[in-house]
């Protein structure tokens, strides 16, 4: 490890790392509390993260994106690459559980590789206030945790723990690679269920269902984060115009983009454009 820096507020700590991965690097949390990390700046060659033995998720991090480790969950990552920066929140449990005004049960669920512009926006500002050391700036950073806490609590709540009265249908391996992949390829164009179900191999109404059971959406709803990740990426990299990225991402035009960006992010993408080079340059 590099640096770290550690901070706390009321619900928990935060704290900002640095590390050299340029040897293949393992971490394992399984904490009491929930952990959110936020991948800040650094490239990884590779990384693979799993969480309780799930599916795992190949690909290296990018800034911005965020995993969630729900508490006592058990969580593995390996990776390789450079020198890299990112943020980790650990946040109390019965702290967010009257955030959520005393909701049972663990509340949230598990991410990985998740963009997020708030939190991203959010772990910023709380590294700007790092050596501050006034009432006021410890007030501010109390107000951000409990804004990062309640965003979590609505954007990422845990499923419903009912059992299904039957077996979901469900995709292969093979048919869910196919599928991701095709939609990757071609997110600059109209993609519609009927080419989705027959590149499965299934009908529609068994393509929505099982979609939505390996993925947790519909796949019209996987399509549009897709495409507002593409998004990000192009924002945050390129000096393209808004326009011309809405339409290099499947969006019909400037407003389609930037209304679907701030339904999900609540940030319009020159507002997230102006937000990621402060940050990188911070």
């Amino acid at each position: 490890m590099l640096s770290q820096t550690c901070l706390a507020f009321a619900g928990g700590e935060f704290s900002l790392v640095s590390e050299d991965i340029s040897e293949p690097t393992e971490w394992t949390i399984e904490h009491d509390c929930h952990t959110l990390i936020v991948h800040l700046q650094g490239r990884m060659q590779h990384l693979e993260t799993r969480i309780d033995g799930g599916r795992a998720c190949r690909a290296p991090a990018r800034p911005g994106e965020a995993w969630l480790i729900p508490a006592g969950a058990y969580y593995v990552g390996r990776a390789d690459g450079g020198n890299i920066a990112y943020a980790e929140f650990r946040i109390k449990r019965a702290w967010l559980s009257g955030l959520g005004r005393g909701a049972p049960g663990d509340p949230l669920r598990p991410l990985m590789k998740q963009r997020d512009p708030l939190l991203h926006g959010l772990t910023g500002r709380m590294i700007q206030l790092a050596d501050a050391d006034d009432d006021l700036a410890g007030m501010l950073r109390d107000t951000m945790a409990e804004v990062v806490g309640l965003h979590l609590l609505r954007e990422y709540p845990a499923g419903a723990v009912a059992r299904p009265a039957r077996t979901p249908p469900s995709l292969s391996e093979a048919q869910q690679r196919r599928l991701q992949d095709y939609i990757l390829a071609h997110l600059d164009q109209h993609l519609g269920l009927e080419e989705l179900a027959r590149l499965a191999g299934i009908g529609r109404h068994r393509l929505i269902e099982a979609f939505r059971h390996c993925f947790g959406m519909t796949p019209m709803q996987y399509i549009i984060a897709q495409r507002l990740q593409l998004a990000c990426g192009l924002l945050e990299s390129t000096r393209q115009d808004i326009t011309s990225i809405a339409l290099a991402t499947g969006f019909s035009s400037h407003s389609h983009l930037s209304s679907a960006f701030k339904r999900r992010y609540g940030i319009t993408p020159r507002q997230f454009r102006a937000q990621a080079k402060g940050i990188s340059g911070a």
